[in-house]
């Protein structure tokens, strides 16, 4: 028992050594270091390890890699993992893409993802949409989207829309869509509500709206009551209302 623990004890101060730290820095590539202090053996070790360092350095596209220090086999492998990021870097159309290391075939790809993401600028009315890029078809498909939009613009009521560019009968749907918003704001007592733009019928149906909110408000017995827009029925009404809540204790 007693010559066991002597094993372990004379282990653990091996393995917490100096030479044995140093050793760890060495295989770990760490800038402490000192190749010096290494055998044979652990020379061996620690170049093996590097070259493994190196080599997956190399296989990530990093600019600490060393191409020197790989074998043919390795440097074959390296370059086809080089060019199969760079082309889908060139796909993604990265500004990091090198064009000249693309095969032909990578190319005509390159070419038609180009093509299709100018495309699909162009569609949603990007600005880096280059007109000349496009086909004739593509390019009345890219005109009829534009169109498209500035419709919807202007049915939202847009500041994008360019009512210039609508025909007769899109200008005269879109007004219809804009007086009907106008009459539901109106409707509702909205601030955006324009009255001199209702009918003599909208505005008798948006004055019955206006004074119905006005009683609700007055019979529940809220600030934004006006009493001088109550008939005689109404003020009835809202007094009677005010005296059940003073019966009820609940006060407003």
């Amino acid at each position: 028992m007693g010559a066991l623990i002597a094993a372990v004890t004379i282990f653990a101060q091996v393995a917490d050594s100096p030479q044995r730290r140093n050793f760890d820095s060495c295989m770990a590539g760490l800038p402490r270091c000192d190749v010096s202090q290494l055998g044979p053996t652990e020379l061996n070790q620690v170049s093996t390890e590097a070259r493994k360092r190196n080599y997956s350095k190399c296989m990530n596209g990093s600019s600490t890699c060393d191409p020197a220090r790989l074998t043919k086999a390795e440097a074959t492998t390296v370059r086809t993992e080089y060019q199969k990021r760079n082309f889908e870097k060139c796909l993604a159309l990265s500004p990091n893409c090198d064009p000249l290391s693309l095969s032909a075939e990578q190319q005509q790809s390159v070419r038609k993802a180009v093509k299709q993401k100018n495309l699909e600028r162009c569609l949603a009315g990007n600005a880096n949409c280059d007109p000349l890029g496009l086909s004739e078809a593509e390019l009345k498909e890219a005109k009829a989207a534009a169109k498209r939009r500035n419709v919807e613009s202007c049915q939202s009521g847009l500041p994008n829309c360019s009512p210039l560019d609508l025909t007769s009968a899109e200008a005269g749907a879109i007004e219809a869509a804009r007086h009907k918003r106008n009459v539901d704001s109106c409707m509702n007592g909205l601030s955006s509500c324009d009255p001199l733009v209702l009918t003599q019928a909208e505005v008798t149906a948006v004055d019955s709206a206006m004074r119905r909110r006005n009683v609700e408000s007055c019979v529940a017995g809220f600030a934004t009551c006006d009493p001088s827009l109550l008939n005689g029925p109404e003020a009835a009404a809202v007094a009677a209302a005010a005296r059940q809540r003073r019966g009820t204790g609940v006060a407003r």
